[in-house]
């Protein structure tokens, strides 16, 4: 992470009285609470857990299939896209199991996924003409692996997307010319991703057990306590500091600035918006306090630098 991300959010906030205990916090996921960034239902983490050791998902795929469909609906796009193909497959193939199913579409996945990456690559070695000899040596030797990983049907390691970037990033650290160098990253962060093409889903879950497969379907749609300040720029770790985000919100943003977040999610501030005024409708009814309420306007207000300001008149 850039240290100038850092020194943008190193921001400080008081408050004398904790607004919801985590246990309170926990209990608005119980009312189809909309994520604060994507604004997707979410699910309540105890209800994933209770799946987690539900042993009929190593089963016939049917079977899996109606367990999940009463939470179809807050699956993610990519993930119902995959939960309706399953559909669509168990019709015709009863007794496979949802690894079964994925291994019958690999191929054809694999083949799509590799042309995405393939155009993504292209567009990266082009850069190795404007590069300095020894950075654009490291590149393309970086390169050469990944075409040997990427075009090889049976590799000794599949392809990383996180572990690419990441040694891009090491090759390109010592280049003077920041705006090139995030220019590069921003087109190696186009790489599919599981959470963004259903080829990268296929090809990605094909490996692992069903019961992984099928939990994976809903996963993204976790409710989670999201640091609205990075416990690394000293964010705290209680619901002053905590909104309500899906896993997938989450996972994304790391440790990035509330700003970032925003900057990759541009309808974040009527998401926002949505999930507050589901909260005031759930104060009204005594399930949330308005010191809560109260406290993440003007968190939000405040770590974002006004871009989201909420309206809470309705309060």
């Amino acid at each position: 992470m850039d240290k100038k991300f850092v020194k943008k959010e190193n921001l400080s906030f008081k408050c004398k009285e904790i607004p919801l205990t985590r246990k309170e916090l926990k209990n608005l996921l119980n009312y189809h609470l909309p994520c604060l960034c994507c604004g997707m239902e979410m699910l309540h983490p105890d209800i994933y857990t209770d799946l987690l050791d539900n042993k009929d998902f190593s089963g016939p795929a049917i079977e899996s299939i109606s367990i999940l469909e009463p939470y179809e609906k807050i699956m993610h796009p990519v993930e119902r896209q995959v939960f309706n193909m399953f559909k669509s497959m168990a019709v015709k193939y009863p007794e496979k199991s949802f690894q079964e199913l994925l291994l019958l579409k690999k191929d054809v996945h694999e083949l799509a996924l590799v042309k995405i990456q393939n155009t993504i690559f292209n567009k990266i070695n082009f850069y190795r003409r404007i590069l300095p000899k020894k950075t654009a040596r490291a590149l393309r030797k970086l390169m050469i692996r990944t075409n040997d990983i990427i075009f090889d049907p049976e590799p000794h390691k599949p392809f990383s997307r996180r572990i690419f970037i990441h040694k891009l990033k090491g090759i390109l650290k010592n280049i003077n010319d920041t705006k090139l160098k995030e220019e590069i990253i921003t087109i190696a962060k186009r790489l599919p991703r599981s959470s963004d093409e259903v080829c990268a889903f296929v090809v990605k879950n094909a490996r692992k057990r069903s019961q992984i497969i099928a939990l994976n379907l809903i996963h993204p749609s976790v409710g989670t306590f999201e640091h609205l300040q990075p416990k690394c720029m000293n964010g705290q770790n209680n619901s002053l500091n905590f909104a309500l985000e899906c896993t997938y919100c989450n996972n994304s943003r790391h440790h990035y600035p509330l700003s970032v977040q925003i900057e990759e999610n541009p309808f974040m501030p009527e998401n926002a918006q949505i999930q507050v005024n589901k909260l005031i409708s759930l104060c009204k009814k005594d399930l949330c306090k308005k010191e809560y309420i109260k406290n993440l306007q003007s968190r939000l207000k405040e770590l974002s630098q006004g871009i989201i300001d909420l309206n809470i008149d309705t309060l």
